[in-house]
């Protein structure tokens, strides 16, 4: 049901009760009339008593169903008023008056009930919508705080907690960080533009290869991170390295101009070579760093023994003293 048709409903139930209270308030008024016609003090009491409840629910009609139930006990309080007025003037009966200045009460009454229900009503609505402005703003700034706003991915702080969170639950698991080669080439020859275009066509790729066991995110300015979860074998985690480069191995076009690029990969494995992600992210970086320099569109598995590798040229050695 959308919320047209509910409001159609809701507004057809509010007449029914609106007429319903009418057909009520018609009722007792006619027996109000009945029992006035002998008056003694039995018959005082009741017409109070109806006259009383008559005004309670000329106000209850108002704060349940304020769209119609204000003008229709207005408008039986005002016959209800005429009438009485009627009476007296023709019969002269001054028993009516009391009957009278109750239904101009419950009118001053209903109408103060109403006129102070809209502005609840009022303030409730600013409220909520002040309400929702916040929840977005705060929506927002969670957004901006955790997510890149040029590739929407998620940010280096979200990738932490994220590694942070898999540490907690003593789980392995394996980071890569594959850093674009040449990037700031790009910047410096095609402009900003071109690098933010390079970003966001390759944040699009590397989604594709990203199940529910992957968690990729963009940790700094050309560099993605990747959290293999579960533990993965130097093949399976080399398998997907492989996957990752047909994936991005198609030329981007920017301005009818084709980039070919790469990507350099580091690697890092938990428990085996970090505890805490402060160490992760320094042991992967290194990784990174020896790709980096060994050619690029390469990988490297962290080894402990980093700072004697940055001048090997042999990818295949440098491999076998990695696992």
């Amino acid at each position: 049901m959308n919320e047209k048709t509910k409001n159609e409903k809701k507004s057809s139930l509010d007449i029914i009760a609106v007429l319903v209270y009418a057909v009520i308030y018609f009722l007792v008024s006619m027996l109000q009339s009945k029992i006035s016609q002998n008056p003694n003090p039995t018959t005082n009491v009741i017409q109070g008593i109806c006259s009383q409840l008559l005004t309670l629910f000329s106000a209850f009609v108002i704060v349940a169903f304020p769209r119609y139930g204000y003008y229709t006990a207005i408008a039986m309080n005002v016959v209800t008023i005429g009438k009485l007025a009627m009476r007296i003037t023709k019969t002269g009966i001054t028993t009516a008056i009391t009957g009278l200045i109750t239904s101009v009460s419950a009118i001053i009454l209903i109408t103060i009930i109403f006129v102070f229900y809209k502005k609840v009503i009022k303030n409730n609505q600013e409220l909520t919508k002040a309400n929702n402005i916040l929840r977005e703003k705060d929506e927002k700034l969670t957004y901006l705080a955790y997510y890149d706003i040029l590739t929407g991915l998620p940010n280096r702080q979200l990738f932490i907690e994220r590694i942070d969170e898999a540490i907690n639950a003593s789980s392995p698991f394996t980071v890569i960080a594959a850093n674009i080669d040449n990037f700031k080439n790009i910047n410096n020859e095609l402009g900003n533009n071109a690098g933010d275009a390079v970003l966001c066509s390759y944040s699009k790729k590397l989604k594709r290869v990203c199940g529910n066991s992957i968690f990729l995110a963009r940790i700094n300015g050309d560099e993605f991170g990747f959290i293999l979860y579960g533990k993965e074998s130097e093949s399976a985690i080399l398998n997907y390295i492989d996957t990752i480069k047909e994936v991005i191995s198609e030329p981007i076009k920017f301005n009818d101009i084709k980039l070919n690029i790469t990507m350099s990969y580091g690697i890092t494995l938990y428990p085996k070579h970090a505890t805490d992600s402060t160490e992760m992210l320094k042991c992967v970086s290194s990784a990174l760093s020896v790709s980096k320099a060994n050619g690029k569109n390469t990988h490297y598995f962290y080894n402990g023994n980093i700072g004697n590798m940055g001048n090997m040229g042999n990818m295949g050695n440098m491999m076998n003293m990695g696992f």
